[in-house]
């Protein structure tokens, strides 16, 4: 999942054994979740904060 650094960072040192960093050559740009292990409110709150780093501003509801 496309999260920003910091995102990424909380949840591969918070839930190491299901997470862990992807990069795009240099770069930090994702997280890899497995899915098999991860719980239901954990995936949902990373695809939540996943959506609110690319969905567009007019989309999102505050």
């Amino acid at each position: 999942m496309m999260l920003d650094g910091g995102g990424i960072l909380t949840a591969v040192h918070s839930e190491p054994e299901i997470c862990t960093e992807v990069w795009w050559g240099k770069r930090l740009t994702a997280v890899r979740v497995d899915l098999r292990r991860v719980d239901a409110e954990m995936l949902a709150d990373l695809l939540t904060e996943a959506w609110e780093t690319k969905a567009p501003k007019r989309l999102l509801c505050n």
